[in-house]
C-alpha cells in the first residue's frame, strides 16, 4: 500500500502504524494503533471482583454517564437533539410527573434535593448470547426509557400531552444500549454467587449514579440516572431476582405431593385456591394477592440498592409482552388454529392441504411484502397431532406476526368449520393485530382512549382462547390451545392497564419493557466475543464493542 500511494500519504492516513502490529501479537498491537487513532470510544474499562477474589473486567456506568455528559449526547437520552437541552430538561420533567401518577410509591419521589428534569430514567437489561463453541456468555446492558420512538411509518399522533414522550427503539442499537458487562457462563455456572456479585457491583455503580451523579465540569450541571426497572426473558429475571416463584416453578403433574409455589413473583397464580388458567375474567381470584407475599427468600442486589416501589417490590421485575407473545402463547395460538383451518381447506389429502397452506402464506407475504423467514408449511412445524402441547416449532417472533396476519386472510376466504369454531378464532386474531398495532404506535405512556383499546382486546383475545381449549378438551384433543403459564403473564398486563386507566387515566406502555433491540445488540457483542482469544473474552471482547460503538456512533454523526 506504501508502494500504491507514496510514503507520504501512509503516514499521513497512519498505515505506517498499522504495517508495525506483530503476528504475534496482534489483537493487542492493533488496539495500541486504535486507541492512538480514537477509532474507538474513549470509556474505561474497570475491574470488579467477584466470588474467591476472582477480577474480571467492566464498564463502570458512572463512566457510561460521564462520557455521554462529555460528549454533549445527555439530551439524546430524552429523545432529542444535541442542543436541545430546555427540551430535555422538559420532557424529563414531564416523565416523571406521569411516573409518579401511576407509580405513587416509587422511592425516588420521597429523596430530596434531586432535580428530576435532570434525572434520565434507566432500565437494566440482560441475556445470554452465544460465544464461542455455542457457549452462553451473559451480557448486562443499560438503556434510556425515553429515545426516538420505532421507525417513522409507525409513529402515530401525540399521546398524552404537548410534548410526545417516544420510546427508544430507532437507531443502531449500540447507539443508546450501553453495554457494561459480557460474562462467559464458565464465570458463573461453578460459582453461581459470581453472578450476584457482579450483579452486586452494578446495583452499587447506580445507586451511586443516584445519589450522587455527575457534575458536567464545563457547565456545572448536576446529571442523574434512575433505574425504574429491570426487564429480560423470563429465565433473566428468575436469576437476577433470586425468585422463589416464576415460570420454572409451575406444577408439572396433576398429582403434585408438594404444594405448588406458583408461577409468577407479583403474584400466587398457580398456588391451591388461585388457578393460573383463569384467564376468561378481568376479576380473577390471583389478582387480590398480588405483592401480598415477596418472590425471594433473599433480597436481590438491586432492590437492595436501587430505588424502587415500596408497595410491591416485585413490580421491578418487568416481563417482555412481545415474547410472551410472539415467542409463547402466540405460537400456539397459530398452530392450533391450524388445525381448525386444516378441516376446510380444499384440498383432496393432508399432504396437499400443507402444500396449499403454504402456497397461501407464501402468496399473503409477496403480496403484504413481507420475509417469509420459512420455506413450507409443515405438520412438525405447526405441532401437528403432538400428544405433549400443540405449541408450534418456531422461534423467530416476526413469523409469529406474518401468521397471526396471515390467519385473518386464510379464515375469511375459507368456508366456516361445522362447529362455527374458525369466525371466533378470525375475529380473537383481529383483536391480537389490533393490540399490537396500538403499542407500537403509542408513546411511552399510553392515554386513557388507549388503555381501554389494548387492554379490551387482550382480555377478549385470552377469553376466546379460553373458550377454545375448554370445545377442545370436550372433543378429547387437550393438546390443541395448550393453558400454559405465557398466558397468566399477559392477562396479567392486560389487567394491569385496565386498573391503571381507571385509577390513573393512563399507564405505562407495556413496549418500554421489550427486548427486541436489546436482543439486537446482545446478538451483535455475542458475534463479537467469538472472534477473539477465549483466556481473555471479556477483556478483548469489551475492547472490540467499544470500536464497534464508535463505528455506529460516528456513521450516525453523533461524534464531534
Amino acid at each position: 500500500m506504501v508502494q500504491d500511494i507514496g510514503q507520504a500519504e501512509a503516514a499521513k492516513t497512519g498505515i505506517n502504524k498499522w504495517a508495525k502490529c506483530k503476528l504475534e501479537n496482534s489483537e493487542r498491537d492493533t488496539h495500541q494503533v486504535i486507541k492512538k487513532q480514537g477509532t474507538t470510544l474513549d470509556v474505561p474499562l474497570s475491574q470488579m471482583t467477584l466470588q474467591h477474589d476472582t477480577t474480571i473486567d467492566w464498564i463502570d456506568p458512572r463512566d457510561w454517564l460521564a462520557w455521554l455528559v462529555r460528549k454533549g449526547l445527555w439530551t439524546r437520552l430524552a429523545g432529542v437533539g444535541r442542543d436541545e437541552h430546555s427540551t430535555a430538561r422538559a420532557l424529563w420533567a414531564e416523565f416523571w410527573e406521569r411516573y409518579r401518577v401511576v407509580q405513587p410509591h416509587f422511592q425516588l419521589f420521597d429523596m430530596d434535593g434531586i432535580d428530576l428534569s435532570r434525572t434520565a430514567a434507566f432500565l437494566i437489561h440482560g441475556d445470554e448470547g452465544r460465544t464461542l463453541k455455542r457457549q452462553a456468555i451473559m451480557v448486562t446492558a443499560l438503556q434510556s426509557a425515553l429515545g426516538y420512538g420505532f421507525d417513522r411509518k409507525r409513529m402515530g399522533r401525540g399521546g398524552g400531552g404537548p410534548r410526545p414522550l417516544k420510546v427508544n427503539y430507532l437507531g443502531h442499537s449500540f447507539t443508546h444500549r450501553f453495554i457494561i458487562s459480557m460474562m462467559p457462563k464458565t464465570v458463573y455456572e461453578s460459582a453461581p454467587e459470581s453472578f450476584h456479585n457482579a450483579m452486586e457491583n452494578v446495583a452499587i455503580s447506580l445507586k451511586s449514579l443516584l445519589l450522587d451523579g455527575y457534575r458536567d465540569p464545563t457547565t456545572h450541571e448536576l446529571f442523574r440516572i434512575a433505574i425504574i426497572a429491570v426487564k429480560g426473558d423470563a429465565p433473566y429475571l428468575a436469576k437476577v431476582g433470586r425468585l422463589y416463584r416464576s415460570f420454572n416453578t409451575l406444577v408439572k403433574r396433576g398429582d403434585e405431593r408438594t404444594a405448588p409455589k406458583g408461577i409468577c413473583h407479583r403474584c400466587l397464580a398457580g398456588t391451591y385456591g388461585y388457578p393460573a388458567e383463569q384467564i376468561d375474567t378481568v376479576s380473577p381470584k390471583w389478582l387480590e394477592t398480588q405483592g401480598v407475599k415477596i418472590p425471594w427468600m433473599k433480597t436481590p442486589a438491586v432492590i437492595k440498592h436501587l430505588a424502587h416501589d415500596v408497595s410491591d417490590p416485585s413490580t421491578f421485575f418487568q416481563g417482555d409482552i412481545w415474547h410472551i407473545v410472539h415467542l409463547g402463547f402466540g405460537r400456539s395460538w397459530v398452530a392450533s388454529v391450524i388445525q381448525l383451518v386444516l378441516e376446510v381447506v380444499p384440498a383432496p389429502n393432508l399432504e396437499s392441504k400443507w402444500q396449499w397452506l403454504t402456497n397461501d402464506y407464501k402468496r399473503f407475504c409477496k403480496q403484504s411484502h413481507r420475509q417469509c423467514h420459512i420455506s413450507s408449511i409443515t405438520p412438525y412445524l405447526m405441532s401437528h397431532n403432538d400428544r405433549t402441547g400443540c405449541m408450534g416449532n418456531w422461534s423467530k417472533g416476526a413469523l409469529t406476526t406474518n401468521c397471526l396476519l396471515w390467519l385473518d386472510d386464510l379464515i375469511g376466504k375459507l368456508p366456516p368449520d361445522a362447529c362455527q369454531r374458525l369466525p371466533k378464532c378470525q375475529r380473537a386474531t383481529v383483536w391480537m393485530n389490533e393490540l399490537w398495532s396500538c403499542l407500537f404506535r403509542a408513546e411511552v405512556f399510553l392515554t386513557e382512549e388507549q388503555c381501554f383499546y389494548v387492554a379490551t382486546r387482550g382480555v377478549r383475545f385470552l377469553q376466546t382462547y379460553s373458550l377454545m381449549a375448554r370445545d377442545l378438551f370436550g372433543d378429547n384433543r387437550p393438546w390443541v390451545f395448550p393453558l400454559y403459564g405465557k398466558l397468566h403473564g399477559f392477562h396479567e398486563q392486560m389487567l394491569t392497564i385496565l386498573q391503571q386507566a381507571r385509577l390513573y387515566k393512563m399507564s405505562l406502555n407495556p413496549i418500554v419493557f421489550c427486548c427486541q433491540i436489546d436482543e439486537d445488540a446482545i446478538g451483535k457483542a455475542s458475534r463479537i466475543s467469538r472472534r477473539v482469544n477465549i483466556r481473555q473474552v471479556i477483556h478483548r471482547s469489551l475492547q472490540r464493542y467499544l470500536i464497534a460503538a464508535h463505528t455506529a456512533f460516528t456513521k450516525e454523526g453523533l461524534l464531534r
